[in-house]
């Protein structure tokens, strides 16, 4: 096995950001799986060997590159949260809303919305303040910095999403 195919793996388990199956590696990379296993095995021990931060590990039939269990309480913080599709949809109707009640967004989106909420108020997202008997949802600049977007107000959000949905082809 080459140091190369050693590396492609390697370059495959850091950028795929999941677990993955050799199969799957080997789709991406011109590699035998039999070689990938080897570049596998290599690196487990070699991240094993060394006072280093990240390790290699088997979960079930896959492979992720993950940080160390004692360092992640010190880097969670600044990893970027996944949203589902469901959660974007929420995110977005916020966006272009806002400031919108939790009851009119429930009324325009159906109730699956609440649980869509509440992760994003807990990634920190959006902001819920109560107003009456529901909750008035606004974005806050971590929403704004996830999405790349130019702005720092509110309605410079929501003219960027005005802007985004007329690029959208058959939208007027």
């Amino acid at each position: 096995m080459s140091n190369d195919s050693e590396r492609l793996v390697e370059a495959a388990l850091f950028m795929a950001g999941k677990p993955v199956t050799v199969s799957e590696i080997q789709e991406t990379q011109n590699i035998d799986s039999r070689t990938i296993r080897s570049a596998l095995n290599k690196l487990q021990d070699k991240y094993e060997s060394k006072d280093m931060a990240i390790e290699v590990v088997k979960i079930g039939t896959k492979y992720v590159m993950q940080v160390k269990e004692q360092y992640r309480p010190n880097v969670e913080s600044i990893v970027t949260p996944e949203l589902s599709k469901e959660v974007l949809k929420v995110a977005s109707l916020i966006g272009y809303y806002q400031p919108i009640l939790q009851s009119r967004l429930s009324a325009l989106a159906g109730p699956q919305i609440y649980d869509g909420v509440r992760e994003l108020v807990e990634i920190g997202f959006i902001r819920a303040k109560p107003k009456g008997r529901s909750l008035e949802l606004t974005t806050t600049s971590k929403f704004i910095e996830y999405f790349g977007i130019s702005a720092r107000s509110r309605s410079e959000v929501k003219a960027w999403f005005e802007k985004k949905l007329h690029q959208v082809p058959g939208k007027d």
